[in-house]
């Protein structure tokens, strides 16, 4: 037999990867936070960027007797100003455009250069939320101790971002693969990373998924009693159908109970310690309301401070008596704030957008209620607007509308349409479905079948299966727990 040899050989090899520049990264970053951590957000700029401040209104010239009632004293402060004014013209050159593009004013100092350096970050900006510690910031700090590659920390932003209340991926694995333009393998990857971190059970894209990762941290594996019963039984789990489960999976009746005792201590909602107060007031990011017969979309700017580069400390980059050090610092914070104010804006702009096609798509749902909402996909939005469903996923992710039916999350109006039937919303089922149970005879609640017929007579051709699904997305109890006697 030859011998074998083992041997090191170089190659070329040519890929395509996506590579995102720090100021795209920033721009999506805060295009997908909620509006809440984005005020965090601000915050934490403001107090660490000198280059960056809070517009002030500027007060009126006095006017009046008071005003003009030392000529002389006036003309002796306008002296001052304009001898101020003259010196600081001599010393610190200002440029005569005041409104030109931050980055484009930037770059015409580095080319004044004398070493003729460029500046470019060593890393891109990173969002540092303050105040009360939310999901997003303990998942972002473990992410940060484990210094994934920047690709895959990037997903995993994603990820985080796109987590619900409750830390679970409910928006499903389609939906999460469509708002993301990058790499399918690192979205794998940090899919991973973050169900791997603690609460347990955390980017789980089910409660059933959660309390699974949950038993095989406790030590239970695939073949234990709990794994199965969740596994296998997991609707007649729901309904504490105690019986049917032992005689289905071959155990005793004393076996399942004590296993569903086990299964009941743990969480179903891991991140749900981290939500917020459900008594706070939601802020909605845009109003919706009918003028002149016609819907429009208003952007809730005020929310936000207005922000604006500090002239006192541009004037110090511009200045040509600024020492290299002060003048590479400004620079950097110069480019910052530049990417920040210009991320903001394009954020504001986005939701806009997608505010005003969901005004003209959902009409019929804003005059008369979920009856006539309209199923919605991101593929259609993305059509319409000629963008990236990436960027609708984003850019609804945690923001609220103002609507003449009331405030609902912008992700409200994107669901898709029965499996039964296309032309009816989900969401609209799941209404009429809730209206249903609101109204039965308490004493003798419906069963799921007699849920679906009713549904049916309605003009909803729904199946007994997909009434229990979405009875228990609900959190709707099966008839035999809602009764009452």
């Amino acid at each position: 037999m030859p011998g074998m040899e083992l041997r090191q050989t170089a190659r070329l090899q040519q890929t395509q990867r996506l590579v995102l520049s720090p100021s795209v990264q920033l721009s999506l970053e805060l295009l997908q936070v909620p509006s809440l951590e984005l005020e965090k957000l601000i915050e934490t700029e403001l107090r660490e960027n000198p280059l960056l401040e809070i517009e002030q209104e500027e007060p009126a010239p006095e006017e009046g007797p008071d005003a003009q009632s030392d000529p002389q004293q006036a003309q002796q402060a306008e002296g001052r100003e304009e001898g101020q004014s003259a010196e600081a013209s001599e010393d610190e050159p200002r440029r005569a455009d005041e409104n030109e593009d931050h980055l484009e004013f930037l770059a015409g100092v580095d080319e004044g250069d004398s070493d003729g350096r460029s500046w470019s970050p060593e890393e891109p900006w990173r969002p540092e939320l303050a105040g009360r510690t939310t999901l997003s910031d303990h998942l972002l700090e473990q992410i940060a101790n484990l210094r994934p590659g920047p690709a895959v920390e990037a997903a995993a932003r994603y990820v985080v971002y796109s987590l619900d209340n409750h830390g679970l991926l409910s928006i499903g694995r389609d939906d999460l693969a469509a708002g993301w333009d990058g790499d399918a393998g690192d979205l794998e990857k940090a899919v991973a990373m973050v169900q791997g971190l603690e609460p347990t059970g955390v980017g789980s894209f089910s409660v059933q998924d959660a309390l699974g990762v949950q038993l095989a941290e406790e030590g239970r594996g695939p073949d234990s009693l709990e794994q199965r019963i969740l596994r296998e039984c997991f609707d007649d789990l729901l309904e504490r159908q105690n019986a049917r489960i032992a005689r289905r999976l071959g155990a005793s009746p004393h076996e399942v109970q004590e296993a569903i005792d086990f299964i009941r201590h743990l969480d179903p909602y891991p991140g749900s310690d981290f939500a917020p107060d459900s008594n706070s007031i939601i802020i909605p990011d845009v109003v919706i309301e009918k003028i002149e017969g016609r819907y429009v979309s208003i952007v809730n700017d005020s929310r936000f401070p207005t922000l604006r580069i500090s002239e006192r400390n541009r004037r110090i980059l511009e200045s040509p008596s600024t020492p290299p050090e002060e003048r590479q610092y400004i620079r950097e914070k110069y480019q910052r704030a530049s990417f920040f104010l210009r991320s903001i804006d394009q954020r504001q702009q986005t939701v806009g957008r997608i505010a005003e096609f969901i005004a003209a798509y959902q009409k019929g749902y804003l005059d008369s209620g979920v009856e006539a909402l309209k199923p919605l996909t991101l593929q259609q939005a993305a059509e319409a607007l000629e963008c990236n469903q990436s960027t609708i996923s984003r850019a609804i992710n945690g923001k609220y509308v103002q609507t003449p039916q009331g405030v609902v999350e912008m992700r409200y109006f994107f669901n898709h349409g029965l499996p039964e039937s296309e032309e009816i919303s989900t969401r609209t089922v799941k209404e009429e479905l809730k209206r249903i149970v609101e109204e039965e005879d308490k004493s003798r609640p419906l069963s799921d079948e007699a849920l679906a017929n009713m549904l049916r007579a309605r003009g909803f051709p729904v199946k007994r299966r997909t009434v229990a699904n979405y009875r228990e997305s609900l959190g709707i109890l099966t008839g035999r727990q809602r009764k009452r006697y």
